[in-house]
């Protein structure tokens, strides 16, 4: 297969890739800085992360709606819409920070979380867009797109944090400017029509997790989003902690943010080669190694490669979770399977964010890791244990 006819059945992936590059690129300041930001402006560790609480919690809560709203508009129009929202969060969060207020840098997670539930069907546009053989090559494709923002997101979060008299100003008004630069791509990108589904032929929940390996996409999608957010949201306020400082916090994201997407030139792949499931199964014992690594010692070094490894494995668990979702052959099946899969992936990514404070605050870094590691653990042996075999549900 040539290059040319590689990018002719990859097209809408690369250019979604692009997309996913800016959003990750842009979501690298978020989580670089929104926990400081958020401590900084509530006085409170605890509250630290509430403004990712509020960007989660819309993400989850729109993923309900998404599958009637695409039925309507479409994939470009609400790619569209959601990056259109994305800016207005941007600039409110930037207008936050500017005048002190912890409730208006709240509120931008709200219109931020939009952006972010239109950007989870990125991957499953370009799925649509291909045939069988060539799905989970197209989600490596997308998710390819965060390699990019891993080297450059931080280093644009970093740079811009003075940009102004008043820190991190900046690095929300950069957000806006990378999400705006998204709007002319999803213009431009032609994608498929989502096929229509009749409201009679929704299937029951009993129908999706009857089919095989419904439940363990489920647990390694949610599972490794939550338990990958869990410790890189405490992570930053470890190492301010231990003193280092905002510029040490953004490098340790970069390395994370490498983790989690540089594995998909390769991810793909491995699916192909040893399935789905398998690969998902190393990603957790790679996200436990990472914690091991983080409780080995707290210095820069160990933050850097610890935050690395939690996202590779986040990578392989996820995208592993994601391929076995595309195979699903119904398409009425797949898009039910769709929508539980994203309302749990962030519905407890959501109960990660509001409480990553907090179990910070109680426990101690040493404590949440281990806490990581025995959670992964669970959410492993309960995939292991799931149905292997179709069950029929009338």
């Amino acid at each position: 297969m040539t290059l040319i006819s590689t990018f002719w059945i990859y097209r809408n992936a690369v250019l979604l890739g692009l997309c996913q590059f800016l959003l990750m690129a842009s979501a690298a300041v978020g989580i670089s800085y929104n926990g400081l930001v958020g401590q900084q402006l509530a006085q409170s560790t605890a509250l630290a992360t509430f403004p990712f609480l509020s960007m989660t919690a819309t993400t989850a809560l729109l993923t309900l709606y998404l599958p009637a709203i695409l039925s309507r508009l479409g994939y470009q129009r609400l790619f569209l819409m959601g990056a259109i929202l994305g800016v207005l969060g941007s600039l409110l969060a930037a207008l936050a920070v500017w005048q002190g207020s912890f409730v208006l840098f709240c509120t931008a997670g709200l219109l931020l979380g939009s952006f972010q539930a239109s950007a989870l069907y990125y991957r499953f546009a370009a799925a649509d867009s291909v045939a069988p053989p060539h799905k989970s090559t197209a989600i490596a494709w997308v998710l390819n797109g965060g390699i990019l923002a891993a080297l450059l997101g931080p280093i644009m979060a970093s740079h811009s944090l003075h940009w102004f008299a008043v820190d991190y100003l900046g690095s929300y008004l950069a957000v806006a400017l990378l999400v705006l630069l998204a709007l002319p791509v999803l213009a431009w990108v032609g994608l498929p029509a989502r096929q229509q589904i009749a409201g009679g032929d929704l299937p029951s929940l009993a129908q999706v997790f009857a089919y095989p390996y419904a439940r363990a996409a489920i647990i390694f999608c949610a599972g490794s989003y939550a338990m990958m957010m869990l410790v890189m949201l405490a992570s930053p306020l470890a190492m301010s902690h231990c003193g280092f400082e905002a510029r040490d916090a953004a490098s340790v994201i970069q390395w994370h943010l490498l983790g989690m997407f540089a594995p998909s030139l390769l991810t793909g792949k491995l699916i192909a080669r040893y399935g789905a499931l398998v690969v998902a199964f190393v990603g957790a014992a790679i996200l436990i190694l990472g914690c091991i690594v983080a409780l080995l010692g707290l210095a820069l070094t160990h933050f850097h490669w610890a935050l690395m490894l939690v996202g590779v494995g986040w990578n392989l668990m996820y995208m592993g979770g994601s391929t076995l979702v595309t195979q699903v052959p119904e398409v009425s099946l797949r898009a039910r399977l769709q929508s539980i899969n994203e309302f749990v992936t962030f519905a407890v990514m959501t109960l990660t964010a509001g409480t990553a404070g907090v179990l910070y605050q109680e426990l101690g870094w040493a404590l949440l890791l281990q806490f990581t590691i025995l959670v992964v653990v669970i959410f492993s042996l309960w995939a292991w244990l799931t149905p292997r075999h179709f069950s029929r549900v009338s």
